[in-house]
């Protein structure tokens, strides 16, 4: 099983069209924040939803949620409002993303031994960490999300200005994810120029959030190899 993890696009679809068409894989996950960017407008993100919605559509890729995702996937709970968000953004982008669309977007995925999402788990959630616990949290938090409540494991933490100790799955910054025994993690979100890592004899972190998507990994018999664009290639952020 070759599965291609794509990190954060913020509209630059073309860089994840690039791994599609060049990398030998069986399955995609994309980790989230597929909107958003300096200076976009309603065009941009109503070609994002155009490409979103063709993906959904026609292939069985795991699309993961980003904080700049879940602004638009409930536009009416400003408390999931992300900087970028704008009404007339969310308006172009609900006329192109249904609610069976929205449906297949989730906040985690597990497989070969690693727990993926877009901004990674930190341990105070849970009194006993496992994978299979963080995923219970996640299906509660979109199913009190889609019951028009508020869940502060989708809220964000003191790091990037939230108003709790420590933020969840959409919003924690990698500068706080703690390595976490016995739980491998693959994260984007936190953008750097180029992909992090935390590595300890019993638990193995990657931030690959790398200019919209320059940087891309295979996940292979519970191996993770890097890819990355060639500079010449890379968008300007």
């Amino acid at each position: 099983m070759r599965t291609l993890i794509i990190s954060d696009l913020h509209h630059h679809t073309e860089n994840a069209d690039h791994w599609l068409a060049t990398q030998p894989h069986d399955r995609v996950v994309f980790l989230g924040d597929y909107f958003d960017d300096f200076g976009d407008d309603v065009s941009d993100a109503r070609r994002t939803a155009m490409w979103l919605r063709d993906r959904i559509e026609k292939t069985d890729d795991v699309f993961l949620i980003g904080n700049h995702d879940i602004s638009y996937m409930f536009p009416n709970a400003p408390e999931l409002y992300c900087p970028g968000f704008t009404p007339a953004k969310a308006r172009g982008i609900a006329e192109i993303l249904r609610p069976e669309h929205w449906r297949r977007l989730r906040l985690a995925h597990a497989e070969q031994g690693w727990l993926i999402s877009h901004a990674g788990f930190h341990p105070m959630w849970l009194k006993e960490p496992t994978v299979e616990a963080f995923l219970n949290l996640c299906d509660l938090a979109m199913k009190r999300a889609n019951r028009g409540g508020t869940d502060p494991f989708l809220g964000a933490g003191a790091d990037r200005g939230g108003s709790q100790p420590i933020g969840g799955p959409l919003w924690m910054d990698w500068n706080t994810l703690i390595p976490i025994a016995g739980i491998h993690q693959i994260v984007g979100h936190t953008p750097g120029g180029q992909v992090r890592e935390k590595i300890k004899r019993d638990s193995k972190n990657y931030c690959l959030d790398v200019r919209n998507g320059s940087v891309a990994a295979i996940l292979s018999n519970g191996k993770v190899e890097i890819l990355e664009l060639h500079p010449a290639k890379t968008p300007s952020v």
